[in-house]
């Protein structure tokens, strides 16, 4: 579904190209999907954590869509959450790189987090 989209965020998260990039654009649509509809978010967000080649990508898909996605929908998306971070070790792995979360949210992360052995 998102397989160009994501392929090509995650080469202008490697080049660590600028705005003036074209690929630019990739980064552009990532965002304006996190933002503007959390269910299809939700899905490009899991194909870009297990399409990252490696943690810094991986980390720049925490600190990015992953952030923004459970920033403004974590509400609707807690269940999802918490059940990909019980049965996948990358994603929940991920999740050690999420920063920007209210004190509450980050605890109640915390019990799937604190259990990685490799944070980001």
């Amino acid at each position: 579904m998102h397989e160009p989209l994501v392929g090509d965020w995650i080469r202008y998260q490697l080049e660590k190209r600028q705005g003036s990039d074209a690929r630019f654009a990739a980064w552009e649509q990532v965002d304006a999907i996190v933002h503007d509809d959390p269910e299809q978010g939700w899905a490009l967000t899991l194909a870009l954590v297990e399409a990252a080649p490696d943690d810094e990508v991986l980390a720049n898909v925490a600190a990015g869509p992953l952030e923004d996605l459970l920033s403004r929908s974590f509400d609707i998306l807690i269940g999802r959450v918490e059940a990909r971070a019980q049965r996948d070790p990358r994603f929940c792995r991920c999740l050690t790189a999420v920063w920007g979360l209210p004190p509450a949210l980050q605890a109640q992360l915390a019990k799937y987090t604190s259990t990685v052995e490799d944070p980001l």
